[in-house]
């Protein structure tokens, strides 16, 4: 009996060691099961962040430093300087650039003021982020003495401190400088009224890019209608308040009516679906934009068209252009904010001065 006795609990020990290392391994299993699950869904989180490039940008304050720009699509008024792959969409500054002196004045995020000395008198601004590191650069086209001289553009790169000089375009001819090529560079580019010719050196690899749309009374009105990333030539014709755009995403022209004789073009990506709308400014005062999320009108009163001047940019970086006009004879800005429909009032400038309104980050 004792022998009996003695073994029986030995049995019961090794039959319940199977069924502990038994649970053990399933728990083991299991816990490998759910820690793999986690770290996949992580990643998959990731990965989709680094995909959302159009994504709005979450609450938060947003960094918006030389060393991480955010990325996105680079309006100064009405033309798209350049794109980059989003994150977060930096506001547009206040700057002016004061011809007697040839000094820009720039107020940034945050009101961070910085001044910087670049052209003469005789010069014309043509901002843009020339160097692709997401921050406007300093620049000015500087017309030549006689109508058969090539002219030069003297751009101060924000990247280094250095500064290239190319010559392109003639003095009749009209800036247009935009990312024609989308690689994340304003290009250097001019429109030649005199017959119709669209003449860009792009950043991308050096070569011209020749477009022929236009005529001698349009305006012209580069921008990305497409929303493929990259700047198409486009002119506003006031005689039949046509707009005509070449659509790099497809090569073809297409056509628009929109507004009337006496407007001013003022196009931007107002409902922010990454396409530039087409939009007029009137004699009254009205802005009239037809949005290309729905093709509906959207209107809205600020500014006299005799004296003040269109600075539509986003200013309150939600991806959305505002509404926006300079008071020259006070120096007052007046934007209408998209993010909270309301009126920032800002006194930055002065009579004589040249609003250059873009996202100047310094």
């Amino acid at each position: 009996m004792s022998k009996l006795k003695s073994s029986r609990p030995q049995r019961k020990k090794s039959f319940d060691s199977k069924i502990g290392k038994q649970i053990a391994v399933s728990f083991c299993i299991l816990f490998s099961i759910c820690f793999a699950l986690t770290i996949t869904a992580q990643w998959m989180n990731i990965r989709y962040a680094r995909n959302s490039a159009l994504a709005i940008p979450q609450s938060g304050t947003p960094d918006y430093s030389a060393n991480n720009p955010a990325v996105e699509y680079v309006y100064a008024g009405n033309r798209l300087l350049a794109t980059n792959s989003s994150g977060k969409t930096a506001p547009t500054d206040l700057a002016v650039w004061r011809v007697s002196t040839g000094t820009w004045y720039v107020l940034g995020d945050g009101g961070n003021q910085t001044t910087q000395q670049w052209g003469a008198s005789a010069d014309i601004p043509v901002p843009g982020d020339y160097d692709g590191d997401g921050k406007t650069d300093f620049a000015v086209f500087r017309p030549a003495s006689d109508d058969n001289t090539t002219c030069t553009w003297y751009i101060l790169r924000s990247t280094d401190g250095s500064w290239s000089t190319p010559a392109w375009g003639f003095r009749t001819d009209k800036t247009a400088q935009a990312d024609f090529d989308g690689d994340g560079k304003t290009d250097v580019a001019i429109y030649r009224p005199a017959n119709g010719g669209w003449y860009v050196l792009k950043s991308s690899d050096g070569t011209s890019q020749v477009e022929q749309l236009g005529n001698s009374t349009d305006t012209p009105v580069p921008s990305d209608y497409d929303g493929d990333g990259k700047a198409d030539a486009a002119v506003w014709r006031s005689s039949n308040t046509t707009w005509y755009i070449i659509q790099t995403s497809t090569g073809t022209t297409v056509t628009q009516s929109w507004g009337t004789s006496s407007d001013k073009p003022v196009p931007g990506d107002y409902d922010g679906d990454g396409k530039t709308d087409f939009a007029v400014w009137k004699s009254n005062g009205v802005w009239s934009i037809r949005q290309s999320s729905s093709a509906t009108e959207f209107a809205f009163n600020l500014g006299l068209q005799s004296s003040d001047i269109a600075v539509q940019g986003d200013y309150d970086s939600d991806s959305r252009t505002d509404i926006a006009v300079w008071r020259p004879s006070t120096g007052l800005w007046y934007i209408q904010k998209s993010s909270t429909n309301t009126m920032r009032y800002e006194q930055w400038g002065t009579q004589g001065d040249v609003p250059v309104p873009a996202p100047y980050r310094r």
